[in-house]
């Protein structure tokens, strides 16, 4: 069987990183050849191809330019998450050209693939899954709803774009989507509870069949370090307390939760202030945010999953305060790590994190809440342990890569065998 799991990039950002390791771990099933198409590639794995848009380099800058140019007039601020690329392009052939059995779609945004080009996909006569990493698959161009409901309906008043007149760029795409998926008829995946319930209620989504699959996780990388050697390693104080923050643009992405993470550390009683530190990842220090109430090293960058599990597994507690999310991989390492997790039950978090057994949830957005939960996970080692013994083991059980790619292996199969 040949798997092609297609998304922008093979590197950078949570559904990259998620798209990369399905690809990895379908790789290790006996019988299957994994594939992963990109528009933009940043490793050197041979089994990852570059999927042309177009076959004039020129016509293509010529297109995305104006498309650039389109969603600057509709957003000139260019505030909002927004995508909308409009021109078709020779994406569907580069597939094509890599006959594989099953198409699996990944996140497809940043001017890659346009509804246009997922009618030419649907040409192809493959079965197409299509993961949901966020919201601009249910809607006429935004990556995360907010506050906003019109995607139950219509996208027609999209209350982030200034520029309506003469043309609605968010009823366009709106339309261009449903005619495309009527074609492409793809089979989602939500990757938790709560997207599996928007895609019931979705104006866009809800005439096509959705299963709830999780993201894999290499539970042999992130595993438990003993703290002791997890933190020398890190040079970092062996008495000391730390609780751990990161995420791709953990500082300057808002929906990560940066400036909720400050409010609920200031909120920290005393007793969990004393001898306690914060580490940062995914942001250097000097960037252009309030500094954290509490002694902070910035980590920067980790690009090695090593690195990254040592990190996890020096902390006492990683807090996850974003205030949207669809999976978040951090968290699902931190569990895989042994350590504990404080966090906003928000999108795919409540799946994967246990109240009062492998973590502790708080209501969104309500940084008091969150530090009650930071608090109670550091007041005892013994109930730290406990909660990091727990985590480890539901990760294994329930998303490690073999685990969880038999699980697309049994979907890929049924499909292939209604053809």
């Amino acid at each position: 069987m040949k798997l092609l799991q297609v998304n922008t990039l093979d590197a950078q950002g949570g559904a990259a990183i998620a798209a990369h390791r399905l690809y990895t771990a379908l790789g290790r099933q006996p019988g299957v050849t994994s594939l992963m198409g990109v528009m933009e590639k940043k490793g050197d794995a041979s089994a990852i191809h570059v999927l042309k848009r177009s076959p004039s380099r020129i016509k293509q800058k010529l297109l995305d330019k104006c498309g650039s140019a389109l969603l600057k007039w509709a957003n000139p601020d260019g505030r909002a998450f927004f995508s909308a690329y409009l021109f078709p392009g020779a994406v569907a052939r580069s597939i094509s050209n890599l006959r594989p059995d099953i198409i699996h779609l990944h996140w497809i945004s940043n001017n890659f693939i346009s509804p246009l080009t997922l009618e030419r996909i649907a040409a192809l006569n493959r079965p197409v899954v299509w993961t949901l990493h966020d919201t601009w698959p249910f809607t006429g161009g935004c990556h995360y709803f907010g506050s906003c409901r019109q995607w139950l309906a219509q996208c027609a008043h999209c209350p982030v774009l200034q520029r309506r007149f003469p043309y609605n760029l968010a009823k366009l795409l709106w339309k261009s989507k449903r005619r495309a998926y009527a074609r492409l008829k793809p089979v989602l995946v939500a990757l938790s509870r709560q997207f599996f319930d928007a895609v019931k209620r979705s104006s866009l989504l809800s005439p096509y069949r959705v299963e709830m699959l999780p993201n894999p996780i290499d539970a042999a990388v992130f595993r438990p370090v003993p703290r002791r050697l997890a933190r020398q390693l890190l040079g970092l104080a062996p008495e000391t307390r730390y609780i751990l923050f990161g995420a791709c643009s953990a500082v300057a992405d808002k929906r990560k939760g940066y400036d909720l993470l400050a409010a609920a550390l200031n909120a920290l009683p005393s007793a969990s202030r004393e001898n306690t530190c914060c580490l940062v990842f995914g942001a250097s220090h000097g960037e252009s945010s309030p500094p954290l109430p509490l002694p902070t090293r910035f980590l920067g960058v980790l690009h090695d999953e090593i690195a990254l599990a040592l990190a996890y597994s020096a902390a006492d507690v990683f807090v996850c305060p974003s205030r949207e999310e669809s999976f978040s991989n951090t968290t699902l390492e931190s569990l895989a790590c042994g350590t504990p997790v404080a966090a906003f039950a928000v999108g795919g978090i409540p799946d994967m994190v246990e109240h009062q057994v492998s973590g502790m949830l708080a209501a969104p957005h309500d940084p008091h809440e969150l530090a009650e939960c930071i608090a109670y996970i550091l007041a005892r080692d013994d109930r730290r342990r406990r909660m990091g013994e727990a985590a480890r083991e539901k990760v294994a059980r329930q998303y490690d890569m073999p685990v969880v790619a038999k699980k697309y292996m049994a979907l890929y199969e049924e499909l292939l065998n209604r053809q």
